[in-house]
């Protein structure tokens, strides 16, 4: 359970260092999951892992949904998408980000001391789940999903 802990604490404590240096874009492709799995992937896993899957998806979906109306690229600034790069909507943005990087936190924290009591399989398929949102956001609207 220490080992989830840690790489969770990892993974916000990088992402907090990459937000600090875009404040005005909506999220960057480091927020965003390297790959995608199928069941017999994710069979072969323990359940450290798999939590560790799941908060990782998790995490992808509370930064992208927010601003899936405006846009599903990453690194897209403000401006990108036609709204004014003043200093009152980067403060909103940044102020936003903080309080982003906190929910994460805390899910990280329930994620991790509840999941782990969830059976595998149940943890697999909500994995699978998560990934199937993260595909069809990543399409967009135009993407024929």
């Amino acid at each position: 359970m220490n080992k989830i802990l840690l790489s969770i604490s990892i993974i916000i404590m990088g992402s907090s260092i990459i937000n600090a240096q875009s404040v005005n874009t909506f999220f960057t492709k480091s927020d965003r999951i390297n790959k995608f799995h199928t069941i017999d992937d994710l069979e072969g896993l323990g359940k450290g892992d798999l939590v560790s899957l799941y908060a990782d998806r998790f995490a992808e979906i509370t930064k992208i949904m927010p601003f899936m109306a405006i846009t599903t690229k990453s690194d897209q600034k403000l401006q990108d998408v036609g709204i004014r790069e003043n200093s009152e909507n980067l403060k909103l943005l940044s102020k936003y980000k903080e309080d982003e990087r906190e929910r994460i936190k805390a899910s990280n924290n329930l994620i991790a001391d509840f999941v782990a009591y969830a059976d595998s399989e149940n943890i697999i398929w909500s994995i699978l789940y998560m990934e199937d949102i993260i595909k069809k956001l990543r399409l967009g609207f135009h993407g024929n999903f």
